[in-house]
């Protein structure tokens, strides 16, 4: 069996990461009743799946529908990031509009970087300093179980929780 890494205490969950192969791990992040593990490659830092348990008695039971729901998000992030589409115009929020033209007409860019803020919060880059690092876990970690945050909800389902823990995880490191 496994080992964990690490164990990541946060409010009322935990994260746990188990390495699974030579290149890959398991995060799990645990709160009441829900589990949701994704798997990791270590080399690209990509999700390479997911899965959400809920707790049935003392047994954990896979949430077929939260699942496919995790996983649709999962691959409508990854075939968005290899849209040919982004590279000719610059649409985050993908209104139509160039973001630069979104900016011009008046839409927040706090930190001057060019991109659209709520598409930074929105990716998870919660502090918009163009990495997605210790600082947003721990802004997320303050809307924990608020629902309708005003940041970190990352997977739209009203709160900050630990699938969008999950995601920011697996977008550590620079914003794209």
């Amino acid at each position: 069996m496994n080992k964990p890494l690490f164990l990541v205490p946060a409010l009322l969950s935990a994260a746990i990461i188990t390495p699974v192969g030579a290149d890959t791990v398991d995060f799990t992040t645990l709160s009441a009743g829900k589990k949701v593990v994704t798997r990791i490659d270590t080399q690209t830092l990509e999700a390479e799946t997911t899965t959400v348990l809920r707790k049935t008695g003392a047994v954990w039971v896979e949430d077929e529908v939260a699942t496919e729901d995790a996983r649709g998000k999962l691959a409508d992030e990854q075939a968005s990031d290899e849209d040919p589409q982004q590279s000719v115009v610059n649409d985050c929020d993908g209104n139509g509009t160039d973001d630069a033209a979104d900016i011009s007409a008046g839409a927040t860019d706090f930190d001057g970087d060019g991109r659209l803020d709520k598409c930074e919060y929105a990716y998870g880059d919660l502090n918009l300093n163009g990495i997605i690092n210790q600082q947003d876990v721990n802004i997320l970690l303050g809307w924990w179980g608020i629902p309708n945050p005003q940041y970190g909800d990352l997977d739209g389902d009203g709160s900050c929780g630990p699938s969008d823990l999950g995601v920011l995880l697996a977008r550590w490191g620079p914003v794209p």
